[in-house]
């Protein structure tokens, strides 16, 4: 089998070959004296011949040396035109992503999200998939989707998970203002599918109230309970980043003492799928 030089080694010895100074050599690639000496010793091993004859304080190249030498700047040029090929080529390649969201964090996140992907590689383009929080989870660990933008999560090891913002659940109710005068006991309530934040919501009006809870929908649309919501058909535990942008003054968020829920927005990639620029620029944007 054949084996080739080690390209470090050989861009240590060319490099001192030409400052004439090992020193100089493990200054200019920042790494030690002995680091260039060793590198220079591996290769004379591996070529089975004498690059340098060292003296006292200097060393002075061999023929052989400054032939491989030579060598050595020809094929680390070479090496180097492969590498900026490599990458340009990687840039002009197709790329396709394939990106879950919660419908309502798309006003706020895709656009951005986008935006940014599209100016570091023109040649992107993008599929885009709105589901539950869970939904999206289950397709990023199934290899489905590259990118899930949610709120809450699922505990799965097999992905690498980070929180991006944090806010709070509130209790929004809209339509005639009169009606926001009815004690929150006697108001009805839209939710999501189950979650975490639904199922605490529940157990602490039933808890407070001593009766069942008064569930009139259940939506796994955030975006539509809030268009219910303002039409005033009843009370919606959403997000405070849905309700943000609402009119002022066409809601209230109802305050209560036994009940309070925050939440976390997290971008989700498998951990198999780490290394991809894509994903890395798409986990650095928010």
């Amino acid at each position: 089998m054949v084996t080739y030089p080690n390209l470090y080694h050989l861009k240590y010895f060319a490099d001192a070959v030409a400052l004439g100074s090992i020193s100089a050599a493990a200054q200019k690639n920042l790494v030690t004296h002995p680091a260039i000496s060793r590198a220079i010793s591996a290769l004379e091993r591996h070529l089975e011949t004498e690059l340098l004859v060292h003296q006292k304080k200097n060393f002075k190249v061999t023929e052989a040396g400054y032939k491989v030498a030579e060598q050595a700047e020809l094929l680390l040029t070479k090496a180097a035109e492969f590498q900026s090929q490599s990458l340009q080529a990687r840039e002009t390649q197709a790329i396709e992503v394939k990106i879950g969201i919660s419908r309502s964090l798309a006003p706020k996140y895709l656009n951005t999200l986008l935006k940014e992907l599209r100016a570091q590689f023109p040649n992107l383009t993008a599929k885009v998939n709105f589901g539950t929080t869970n939904a999206i989870i289950e397709s990023i660990a199934d290899g489905s989707l590259d990118i899930g933008i949610t709120i809450g999560t699922l505990n799965l090891p097999t992905l690498t998970q980070t929180v991006v913002k944090k806010g709070q659940f509130v209790l929004a109710e809209g339509g005639p203002k009169k009606n926001w005068l009815k004690p929150i006991k006697e108001k009805f309530f839209i939710l999501t599918e189950p979650r975490s934040e639904t199922e605490k919501l529940k157990a602490s009006y039933n808890k407070e109230f001593s009766k069942a809870f008064p569930q009139l929908f259940e939506i796994n649309s955030w975006d539509v309970i809030g268009e219910l919501v303002q039409s005033g058909l009843g009370v919606g535990l959403l997000p405070d980043v849905v309700v943000n942008d609402w009119k002022e003054g066409s809601y209230q968020i109802l305050k209560t003492n036994w009940f309070q829920s925050s939440y976390e927005i997290y971008i989700h990639k498998l951990k198999t799928k780490a290394t991809s620029r894509v994903l890395a620029v798409a986990n650095d944007i928010f």
